[in-house]
């Protein structure tokens, strides 16, 4: 069954086969997004990722970062010595 989600209530969009105050048990899956990552580009598909991955995180994630991260990245990754400013 497919169903639209709006102000809070899920509406079915075809007729159900039910009597009215029927209690039902509901399973909510969402579509599949392969139908909409072929008609995006490579690029949409990296952005939307790393938007979802980056929702993710805690809010003070990157107030955590050193300033210096993209500079001194051989540092914070492999312990090479941090190039002095």
């Amino acid at each position: 069954m497919k169903a639209k989600y709006e102000n809070g209530v899920l509406r079915p969009l075809d007729p159900l086969d039910l009597e009215e105050g029927e209690e039902v048990t509901v399973s909510v899956e969402r579509p599949s997004r392969a139908i909409d990552e072929q008609r995006d580009g490579p690029l949409t598909r990296i952005v939307r990722k790393v938007q979802e991955r980056q929702a993710r995180l805690p809010p003070d994630t990157w107030d955590r970062l050193p300033v210096d991260l993209a500079e001194n990245k051989e540092h914070y990754l492999y312990g090479h010595p941090a190039k002095e400013e």
